[in-house]
């Protein structure tokens, strides 16, 4: 008997994941990518001796990367070799003060007492919580619920228990008085593209894994996590093919038709792992809802020809009114009078990823979405670079122009050209109550039979981890498809 053919759109992540089970699930697997390598968003730029993660920096949940590997009968050690960092990462407040989060929990609980006295209990109390939310949620994040899932009381009952109307910064305002702490546990919404006064509290899930899982580096840089996917997936049998763009989605004779070019590709199922937005409008000719989409950013990856002091591997600049960075992001689409800003120095742990003696720096500067944009990045670029280059000298003692080797630049704008993200919406739709769970969009399509979509704006939602588990939803839903 032929086995049945399985067409996937981009490979992504979730694309790749998507492939490997599915391959090894006896599927005929063939994924065809627009650009010339894979990774996705997840990629890499490699100038003289520097190698560059363009897209997620940092590893949680390793439990969700692991399971791929045992699904696929495989041992993830085989593949990836992940390295727990400590720090977990170094957060500077504006007025010059800092906070080291730690493997080690009690060194954590140590400097919060800096900031707050009673913060150390306080710390314990609210993981407690985020842990009791974590083991509700996780089963859920291998699960596809829509409209119809509403009519189930058991989910009902779950609402409360998940804190679901409360923000993020309610949840942290419970337990904690001051507003560098609160900050402290909820920044992890703005690596959703959200603010932690809209995102549900239930994403405290987040600081739960960071906290208690803690936070891991996959050795010879985060693209190392897609490599092995595509190797994986090759072992098992899935076929991929690059500068492939696919153009259009249709039904012809019963099965799913992809056009490339003047090529018709048909499938008996297809997977979409591009942008979710784009391939409702782009690729399957549809009006879409109006969406709230995430933040954009801006990114600087620079290649550095010394080793610098006082940074750790992640690093959190916090503007000095927070609230009012976050009020121009997301509510006035403004660029940031001043911002905040995260610092990655993958070479504190990683050091084959530059040349010897020298650091990478990866500066992402979240800025507003190209959606009704009051104002041009281009306009603001010189600013933003003078405010975010004093801070990281007077942190480093330095003057970090002088010691720049190599740069490059991503733009919002650039999202949308080489990954067809709408808007330049870094992080896809936004992760607002109004589309979590039921809300956001299923993983199967409403209309065209036998149609799956796996990536940042489906369900369960965005971070590597989480598209991982979304790429677990699709193949069960195709093998109980049969």
């Amino acid at each position: 008997m032929l086995k049945k053919k399985i067409v996937i759109i981009g490979a992504g992540v979730g694309g790749l994941t998507s492939a490997c089970r599915l391959a090894k699930d006896g599927y005929n697997v063939e994924v065809y990518e627009k650009l010339s390598r894979c990774g996705g968003r997840c990629n890499i730029i490699e100038d003289r001796g520097y190698k560059f993660d363009t897209g997620p920096s940092f590893v949680l949940m390793p439990d969700f990367f692991e399971e791929v590997f045992s699904y696929c009968g495989k041992r993830i050690e085989d593949y990836l070799d992940l390295r727990a960092i400590d720090p977990s990462y170094k957060i500077f407040y504006s007025d010059g003060e800092t906070l080291c989060v730690y493997r080690d929990s009690q060194r954590t609980k140590e400097e919060l007492k800096r900031i707050d006295k009673g913060a150390s209990e306080q710390f314990d109390k609210f993981i407690q919580e985020t842990a009791r939310i974590y083991n509700i949620i996780r089963p859920l994040l291998y699960k596809c619920v829509t409209y119809k899932s509403l009519t189930n009381p058991y989910y009902w009952r779950l609402v409360t228990k998940i804190r679901a109307f409360e923000s993020y910064w309610q949840l942290a305002r419970k337990y904690f008085k001051s507003d560098k702490l609160c900050y402290a546990f909820t920044f992890e919404a703005m690596f959703m593209g959200v603010s932690p006064y809209q995102a549900p509290a239930f994403y405290s899930i987040i600081s739960y894994t960071d906290h208690v899982q803690k936070i891991f580096h996959p050795m010879g840089g985060m693209y190392q996590i897609p490599l092995a996917l595509e190797k994986l997936a090759g072992q098992l049998g899935a076929k991929i093919y690059y500068d492939s763009e696919i153009e259009n989605i249709g039904r012809k004779d019963g099965q799913i038709s992809l056009l490339k070019g003047k090529n018709q590709i048909q499938a008996s199922s297809a997977i979409v792992n591009a942008d979710y937005a784009y391939a409702q409008t782009e690729l399957l000719k549809r009006k879409i809802p109006d969406f709230k989409y995430s933040c954009s950013t801006y990114l600087i990856y620079l290649g550095i020809n010394k080793k610098l002091n006082n940074l750790a591997h992640h690093n959190l600049f916090f503007a000095k009114d927070l609230k009012k960075n976050l009020d121009e992001l997301f509510k006035s689409k403004l660029n940031p009078e001043d911002p905040s800003f995260y610092v990655h120095v993958p070479t504190i742990t990683d050091p084959s990823l530059a040349p010897a003696g020298k650091d990478i720096l990866y500066l992402l500067i979240p800025v507003p979405n190209l959606e009704n944009t009051r104002q041009a990045l281009k306009d603001h670029e010189l600013r933003l670079r003078r405010i975010i280059f004093d801070k990281i000298n007077k942190v480093c003692a330095c003057n970090l122009e002088e010691l720049i080797e190599v740069e490059h630049r991503f733009y919002p704008e650039d999202f949308i050209g080489r990954y067809n993200i709408k808007f330049g919406a870094t992080f896809g739709l936004a992760h607002n109550l109004t589309q979590s769970a039921f809300f956001r969009p299923a993983n199967f399509d409403p209309v065209m039979k036998n149609l799956y979509y796996v990536g940042a704006s489906t369900q369960p939602g965005g971070g590597l981890p989480v598209v991982i588990a979304g790429s677990r939803i699709v193949a069960d839903l195709i093998n109980a498809a049969g």
